[in-house]
């Protein structure tokens, strides 16, 4: 046998077992900690984990806490970003945009001369859903 051919019949016999090796992501939470801060005025209190996920709400003020997300958006992030979830450009918003234009609403008048809905409008609306939220 040659040497080259023994060598990568070594090789090939010794990276074999790593191949077969069983792969395992165990789940893990940290559930309650977390506490309160506070100043000017503002207090927020919260733990990490599970207890709080989901939204809370007290004196005009709303936190939505979960796992696995994006962070919400306060508003729309372009003129195709018509109805929440806000920081996400989909059907929902074709559909706005869409009732919108049939009744010449202002929603749907994006781009000049304003007060006219027009294929313009449609342009514009498209480029920016398209575009997507950053």
């Amino acid at each position: 046998m040659r040497p080259t051919t023994l060598a990568a019949s070594c090789i090939a016999l010794c990276s074999a077992p790593a191949l077969a090796q069983p792969f395992s992501i165990d789940f893990f939470t940290i559930d309650g900690g977390g506490g309160t801060s506070s100043g000017g005025g503002f207090t927020l209190s919260g733990t990490i984990g599970q207890p709080d996920a989901g939204t809370l709400t007290g004196g005009g003020f709303t936190l939505t806490g979960g796992f696995w997300g994006v962070a919400a958006a306060d508003g729309p992030c372009n003129a195709a970003d018509l109805v929440p979830p806000f920081g996400i450009t989909d059907l929902g918003d074709i559909d706005a945009f869409i009732a919108a234009f049939l009744v010449a609403g202002p929603a749907a008048d994006l781009v000049p001369p304003f007060g006219i809905v027009d294929l313009g409008d449609i342009d514009a609306f498209i480029a920016a859903f398209l575009a997507g939220c950053p």
